[in-house]
């Protein structure tokens, strides 16, 4: 796994080792009659040495408890952070439920007629191109007659693709959950500070520090560092501090990293003409905004960018590698333009 992706999927998991983080992803996002039967003041990790060791490599994977109606409910979590999706998640989702169920026999000290605890299992993707694996195992299985149907597995999972929540559902619930695909999704300062302050007002500063802290070195270390905002707001905190050094650095921020993709063109125009190279300058920044969102680029969409010579266009595609929700999307409006 690439070194930022990495870092992505560590980040995320600080993140999600807090119960009102888990809580708010749960009410936001999972089926509404899933939801009503939770106890959220409940929410309890799984003890580590629980789980099995396959699943424990696998540093963004979480396992949570939960009371429900009539029984704890076990919420199996995994981050997915890949490039394509996994096509088999639903055979990883069986196993790993398999290998739980094994554990809580043995943690719970299960006895003859005793009942395993139900299983929740929610994949979050937030991969740049829309998720098509099943997430029905049931779907993979080759054909086969009704006398075989009886002795094959059934297993589900519950999708969350982040990159293809509609931005209207997102507007609509005031959650931390949200928020976070929301800061994914934005690369304007000034939308950066406004989702900010809607933050501090869900995480007054002096609660839940732990979920401050998270907060800032995600944002620190994917976000920011995806936007060439300074890396500072990691000596915050707090959010309502990172706020503030947001604010303080905006005036000046947009006008330099603008400045940059000029004084890129200007360096280069020196040996072969200011309007050339310009245009090289911005395919550079065009080229490292791309690369900061998305990881490295294919050869097609480099070749795609090279290819283009009005400057405007490449203005044009800049200014949407700033905003667009993922890469799929810069794909359309690249072929669009290239056409």
């Amino acid at each position: 796994m690439p070194k930022q992706h990495h870092q992505h999927d560590i980040n995320y998991k600080n993140l999600f080792t807090n119960p009102d983080m888990v809580a708010s992803l749960l009410r936001s996002f999972a089926p509404a009659d899933v939801v009503a039967d939770m106890d959220f003041s409940s929410l309890e990790p799984f003890p580590s040495e629980h789980i099995t060791e396959d699943l424990r490599e696998r540093h963004s994977d979480i396992v949570w408890r939960i009371r429900m109606k009539d029984s704890y409910c076990y919420f199996l979590f995994l981050l997915e952070f890949q490039s394509t999706e996994d096509w088999w998640m639903a055979v990883r989702i069986l196993a790993y439920t398999a290998l739980l169920w094994q554990k809580v026999i043995k943690a719970e000290k299960l006895k003859d007629g005793d009942k395993l605890p139900p299983v929740f299992p929610l994949v979050l993707y937030n991969g740049g191109t829309a998720w098509k694996a099943p997430t029905d195992l049931r779907e993979l299985l080759s054909p086969h007659g009704k006398a075989l149907e009886p002795y094959q597995p059934q297993q589900q999972y519950f999708l969350l693709d982040a990159g293809r929540v509609p931005e209207e559902d997102l507007a609509r619930t005031n959650e931390i959950a949200t928020l976070l695909i929301r800061f994914e999704r934005t690369q304007a300062i000034g939308e950066f500070i406004q989702l900010l302050t809607e933050l501090c007002t869900l995480l007054p500063p002096s609660e839940r520090l732990h979920l401050h802290r998270a907060f800032i070195s995600w944002l620190g270390k994917t976000v920011f560092n995806r936007t060439q905002i300074s890396e500072d707001i990691l000596h915050c905190s707090t959010i309502q501090e990172a706020r503030s050094m947001l604010a303080d650095i905006a005036p000046h921020w947009e006008q330099t990293f603008m400045e940059k993709g000029r004084n890129e063109g200007i360096s280069i125009g020196r040996s072969e003409g200011i309007s050339i190279g310009e245009t090289l300058g911005i395919k550079k920044i065009l080229q490292e905004i791309l690369t900061h969102r998305f990881g490295a680029l294919p050869n097609d969409v480099m070749a795609s960018i090279d290819g283009i010579s009005n400057a405007n266009d490449l203005k044009n595609l800049t200014h949407e590698a700033y905003q667009v929700s993922s890469f799929q999307a810069f794909r359309e409006l690249l072929d669009r333009i290239c056409k």
